[in-house]
């Protein structure tokens, strides 16, 4: 309800970061006693106010205002045109743990170039899937995240569950009374490491999509390695799968179970490939083989 009494000229402004069409700052959000630090996500100066930009920024708001009840969705606090009023992620995005930059990692070694032990793996892996199913298992009707990527997931204030956000692009299927399943929707075209239908089937798309880009995330959390050029023009364009080392399969049971689904997400058409609710019952299957049990992160990350 503060959304326009938020005087930003006099607050302390942190820029954070910027996507393709819109960025975030940190802003004061004071009122009365309470002073709390809270993003302000707008877009770009010199990007248009058109329909297109003041739609992306809708479906941003609703998808998050719809789920607001999970604790696997940022919070937002107001939306109004092209701005957004959001909670603020101390921690930064999973990916700053995830991998290292190309120049910082050794290409003559196959061991992990991230931190993550194999369990940390497993268990994030598991909360990137429940944050999933929040918007595929939606009561209203299935919801497609439709980019994901690793900096859509973000840790909460305590570093112990991460969040989904940023669902501008977020598509809500529609339901054929007649045929008793979803419509197929149509996308314009994309490249680089998103799911073959998206490549050469833009309008015979479904919630897979999410599914196939998902096994992209898990390959980095098993290796610390980002996706080549090699692997995304070689493989995913024309049906193959991304190259594991085979020693991650005696490596550990957790990583073994990373590796066996991250081939069955990459499986070429979606129909073939597991939903995300398959994967969270094989995870927390996987989990509770290691540890007896499943719940938050086995060690908490500094």
């Amino acid at each position: 309800n503060t959304f326009h009494e938020i005087s930003v000229l006099d607050s302390e402004i942190r820029y954070l970061g910027a996507g393709d069409f819109r960025q975030a700052a940190a802003i004061n959000n004071s009122y009365g006693k309470t002073n709390e630090s809270v993003v302000l996500k707008h877009i770009h100066y010199e990007r248009k106010f058109d329909y297109i930009h003041h739609e992306y920024m809708r479906v941003d708001a609703l998808v998050a205002e719809r789920l607001t009840a999970s604790p696997r969705i940022y919070d937002v606090y107001g939306h109004c045109g092209l701005s957004i009023l959001s909670e603020l992620f101390l921690h930064g995005d999973l990916e700053e743990d995830a991998y290292f930059d190309e120049d910082d990692f050794d290409e003559n070694i196959w061991e992990p170039q991230n931190n993550l032990t194999a369990v940390e793996k497993l268990e994030i892996s598991l909360q990137m899937a429940e944050a999933l199913a929040d918007l595929h298992g939606y009561p209203g009707g299935v919801i497609v995240h439709q980019d994901i990527k690793m900096p859509q997931f973000l840790w909460n204030k305590d570093k112990t569950i991460v969040k989904l956000n940023d669902f501008n692009r977020a598509e809500f299927m529609l339901w054929n009374d007649q045929n008793h399943d979803y419509c197929r929707y149509n996308e314009f075209e994309h490249r680089h490491w998103r799911s073959p239908e998206e490549y050469f089937d833009t309008k015979n798309m479904n919630e897979q999509v999410d599914v196939f880009n998902m096994g992209t995330l898990y390959y980095v959390l098993l290796t610390g390695r980002w996706i080549t050029w090699d692997d995304v023009n070689e493989r995913t364009e024309y049906g193959g799968k991304l190259y594991i080392d085979e020693r991650y399969q005696t490596r550990s049971p957790a990583e073994a179970k990373l590796v066996e689904i991250i081939d069955r997400c990459k499986e070429y058409y979606p129909e073939d490939r597991p939903s995300i609710f398959d994967i969270i019952q094989e995870l927390r299957q996987t989990l509770n083989d290691i540890h007896g049990g499943i719940g938050g992160l086995e060690t908490q990350l500094q």
